[in-house]
């Protein structure tokens, strides 16, 4: 008798597990302002000229679903169109993970989704209401910088405000990723935002990571860190060498040489952040060029004329070089650089400092020359 019992329980055991093996997901969603009839689709958006649909389904009642399973945690989208008007689409970003997960879309203009029913979804609620108040300032902003009446110093001023909702941004960024690193949402928002942080967060986070983090947006993030420690604070400097404006050639280490600190600048003549950067980079390199401060421009353009061009127009007296492979530069790849402008700081033959910008580079040269 007894042996039939334990039979039983473990018969109810085994049973129990096929079951909790098989449940899936359930997205439960509404869309304030849509009509019954209306497309919703479950997809992977890359670019909106490039998506893979998985599901597709039409409100009724008010509502949409999508049931199924998903093996690993993925980032995925909704994406909602309008029967009545087929161009008007909203596609809304959310972590698709086994849960029951509830999804309230509003086609109002810059309405955030209100997403629940995980810690990942609604960690990512949280963080678009955050980027739609950084967004709705950076308007702002850009409404000076694109008016042709604008003074200098009101355009001066908007590009410090500027610069201080990219460095709000970057910490809104920082603190999101810190705190959902176990979860998908943190991973995701780690792969595609490392360009824009800290070579040091990115290092501690990639090292945070669960044993089961294993998607091809972070293997490639680790190998590209693997490659960066090569160039991180604390190395040796790497020597670069490539042709300069008037058709001669000049490494990173003839110019260290005479240098007590050096600054290897990469950037493009047609990269509008680069160029909004470069006042500060000029300011600085008037302030301390005299106590010896140098700077090595490297340039990721293509166009020769163009990067000449650029050089006199923004008037940039130091020394430049470029192979003229755009994103191929070999100088670029040397160092990791996988967005611009990029700064690397050179005291002493080590690199003391890596993607400073504005104040905090100059206050940094700063020290450095002292």
């Amino acid at each position: 008798m007894m042996k039939k019992i334990l039979s039983l329980a473990a018969l109810a055991l085994m049973l129990c597990v096929a079951a909790c093996k098989n449940e899936g997901y359930k997205v439960t969603g509404t869309v304030t302002g849509a009509e019954d009839g209306d497309t919703v689709i479950l997809a992977n958006v890359r670019s909106m000229l490039d998506i893979d649909t998985f599901q597709t389904t039409v409100i009724n009642g008010g509502k949409f679903v999508f049931k199924g399973t998903q093996d690993t945690a993925t980032i995925r989208y909704v994406i909602w169109k309008s029967n009545d008007t087929p161009d008007l689409l909203i596609a809304t970003q959310f972590a698709l993970e086994n849960a029951d997960i509830t999804i309230r879309l509003d086609t109002a203009e810059n309405a955030v989704a209100e997403i629940g029913g995980t810690p990942a979804n609604e960690a990512l609620t949280a963080l678009a209401r955050q980027e739609l108040d950084v967004n709705r300032q950076a308007q702002d902003v850009f409404q000076v910088l694109n008016d042709v009446e604008a003074t200098d110093e009101a355009k001066a001023a908007a590009e410090k405000v500027l610069n201080d909702l990219q460095d709000q941004m970057t910490a809104i960024y920082q603190e999101f990723i810190s705190a959902n690193i176990q979860n998908v949402a943190g991973q995701t928002y780690l792969a595609g935002y490392a360009g824009m942080l800290n070579d040091e967060f990115v290092a501690e986070q990639l090292a945070a990571l669960p044993e089961d983090a294993h998607s091809e947006e972070l293997k490639e993030l680790r190998e590209i860190y693997a490659e960066k420690a090569k160039t991180a604070v604390g190395q040796d400097f790497l020597d670069i060498k490539a042709a300069t404006p008037e058709g001669g050639e000049l490494s990173v280490s003839e110019v260290a040489a005479s240098a007590k600190v050096l600054m290897i600048d990469f950037w493009a003549s047609w990269c509008g952040p680069c160029r909004r950067e470069m006042p500060a980079v000029k300011a600085a390199y008037e302030q301390y060029h005299s106590q010896g401060f140098e700077i090595i421009g490297v340039s990721l353009d293509k166009d020769a004329n163009a990067w000449k061009q650029a050089i006199a127009e923004l008037g940039m007296t130091w020394p430049q070089i470029s192979d003229l492979k755009g994103w191929e530069c070999e100088g670029a790849a040397t160092y990791t650089v996988r967005s611009i402008p990029a700064t690397v700081l050179i005291k002493g033959g080590k690199i003391v400092a890596r993607d400073l910008r504005g104040e905090k580079l100059a206050e940094k040269i700063g020290e450095l020359v002292k």
